[in-house]
């Protein structure tokens, strides 16, 4: 019977970009959801996120599946790097920010004194004019 390997849990780079945009948001007392901090990561521009772009993590994440951005989330969550806080007008659960997660960015953001890189969707036309 084989012994299952126990992995760390190392914060990436992509982690740490889903850390700071929770960061941002909670510290003008706004909450996201793991979709708002998705189209705020992948750029989505709508009535919502357009009001976000001044977040240096706005667009840094345009390739990245939801899915695996979901994942990393609960992942944090479950190792208390984020937590959850409730509003009661909506019945639902927010991102918050924990202290443990505050202080991780800190540490980071220490070491890495270096802006994030955003990236813009290359949008190829469905149609086009070619003139013979």
């Amino acid at each position: 019977m084989q012994k299952r390997k126990s992995s760390a849990f190392r914060l990436t780079t992509s982690h740490y970009k889903i850390l700071e945009t929770i960061f941002e948001l909670n510290s003008i007392n706004k909450y996201p959801t793991a979709k708002g901090v998705n189209n705020i990561l992948s750029g989505k521009i709508d009535e919502v996120t357009r009001n976000y772009s001044f977040i240096p993590t706005y667009g840094t994440l345009i390739s990245f599946p939801g899915r695996k951005l979901c994942s990393y989330i609960l992942n944090m969550v479950r190792r208390e790097y984020i937590g959850y806080v409730y509003d009661e007008n909506s019945d639902g659960l927010y991102l918050k920010l924990t202290l443990k997660g505050e202080e991780e960015l800190f540490h980071y953001k220490r070491k890495h004194k270096n802006t994030y890189k955003k990236k813009s969707p290359h949008v190829k036309a469905e149609i086009i004019e070619i003139k013979k």
